[in-house]
């Protein structure tokens, strides 16, 4: 199956950039979710590479075959580059049966024969198991079952790259659950490359091989779900990635940092005054990473400025502003927005929940301000003074609310960003002094 490769792929409307300046390699066969907040460009993306949307500028391969190039002005339309597309409507002549609607497009390929549909229809009828509902139309059969015909349709003209636009939002929860595990077996007996476009992070953590991050039409991470998880490139990340969400604790540096080597210690204050101690798992040097960060700066602003020199270029209307992390307070609904810091001595720490740990020996004092049992796990919020930090419990737990507990933040996974400019600085573990 074809490999996609995005090359500086622009997108606007008129100052609006609806993508901008995307570069981006599908792996054949690979299950690629694109994934972001409403407006972010994903779907815009999607019809781009599948031909439905033109690009401002750049190129698309799919396979061997340039489809879109902007300097050599190829545009191959739809029907020509070999794709299948799922919508969210699952779009269904009523009229027809479920055979009749699978075979709409084979039937429009004078290449099959009437056998030929038959066999191929009868093929991925079994595939997605609903070879039993042939004859029967399309209100006859429920959510799902219409979910599968709509994806047995897009695969039977055996296309090479299938894409998707949110084709699971019209289901019920537990349907979803369902239609996840079945585009998940799909994937491996299809080996076609699947390209998934959805704004809920479950989705894209369960179902993809890579996650693709987008912000404002700019690519923010590009990584395997683990690795989007566990490394976020930056605050914008770490908090759009995770159910229940990341905890954000403001910390300071107790005194200037010089080279933190392998094991080295970075001291930190945060909760309210308490000292703590950041582990890297790996070697960091502040003040080199530091210097990285600037040359990467300068050298993204070296690029812009090119780009501006060139005369097709137009001023970006919907520019990028540094993301405002919330920290989470009693009272306040959906937290208090921060901005970053001019300081180098300022950092932010990242804690997800299943590191919080109660327990009788616990370094910190809290109070329980909300206890959600589900049998499994009991999603508790701690309150010290007025912050709340969430935290998963595994196994039966009951916690009173305004109970009074213990608790430690355990674990090598803890995130340290800065607070200058947002970025991850490295992962590793905290304790107190």
């Amino acid at each position: 199956m074809p490999q996609i490769t995005l090359s500086n792929i622009t997108k606007r409307w008129k100052g609006f950039y609806g993508v901008d300046d995307l570069t981006l390699v599908i792996d054949d066969n690979a299950f690629v979710t694109l994934l972001g907040p409403s407006g972010c460009g994903k779907t815009t993306t999607l019809r781009m590479i599948a031909g439905l949307e033109t690009p401002t500028s750049g190129r698309i391969s799919i396979g061997d075959e340039v489809v879109f190039d902007s300097e050599a002005g190829i545009d191959v339309p739809p029907n020509r580059r070999h794709v299948g597309f799922l919508f969210q409507n699952y779009a269904l002549w009523p009229n027809m049966t479920v055979y009749q609607n699978i075979a709409f497009g084979l039937e429009n390929d004078k290449s099959y024969t009437k056998k030929m549909i038959q066999e191929r229809v009868d093929e991925v009828a079994d595939i997605v198991k609903i070879g039993s509902f042939l004859k029967r139309y399309p209100a006859e059969l429920s959510g799902g079952q219409q979910q599968r015909v709509a994806i047995a349709r897009t695969l039977a003209p055996k296309p090479g790259v299938l894409f998707m636009d949110e084709p699971l939002s019209n289901l019920d929860a537990k349907l979803r659950l369902e239609m996840r595990s079945e585009l998940q077996r799909l994937h491996i007996e299809t080996g076609a490359t699947f390209v998934y476009v959805t704004h809920d992070q479950m989705e894209a953590m369960t179902l993809a091989t890579k996650i693709c991050l987008l912000d404002n039409g700019v690519l923010q991470q590009y990584d395997a779900p683990l690795d989007v998880y566990h490394r976020p490139v930056n605050l914008f990340a770490a908090d759009f990635v995770g159910n229940p969400a990341i905890n954000f604790i403001n910390a300071q540096g107790v005194a200037p940092q010089g080279v933190s080597q392998q094991g080295a210690e970075i001291k930190l204050e945060l909760l309210e005054g308490k000292q703590v101690v950041f582990t890297p798992s790996s070697g960091v040097a502040l003040p080199d990473w530091y210097a990285t960060q600037q040359l990467a700066d300068e050298q993204a602003a070296a690029q812009l400025a090119e780009r501006k020199a060139s005369p097709k270029y137009v001023e970006k209307e919907n520019k990028e502003s540094n993301f405002k992390y919330r920290i989470a307070k009693s009272g306040e609904l959906g937290g208090t927005p921060q901005d970053l810091s001019d300081s180098s001595q300022d950092f932010v720490v990242g804690v997800r929940p299943e590191f919080v740990e109660i327990r009788e020996s616990g370094a910190f004092e809290a109070e329980i301000y909300s206890s959600m049992p589900t049998g499994m796990e009991t999603t508790v919020k701690l309150k010290v003074g007025d912050l709340l930090l969430t935290g998963v419990i595994f196994g039966p737990a009951i916690y009173i609310i305004g109970q009074r507990v213990r608790f430690d933040i355990d674990g090598d996974g803890i995130m340290l960003f800065s607070r200058k400019n947002g970025r991850l600085i490295a992962t590793g573990a905290l304790r107190i002094v």
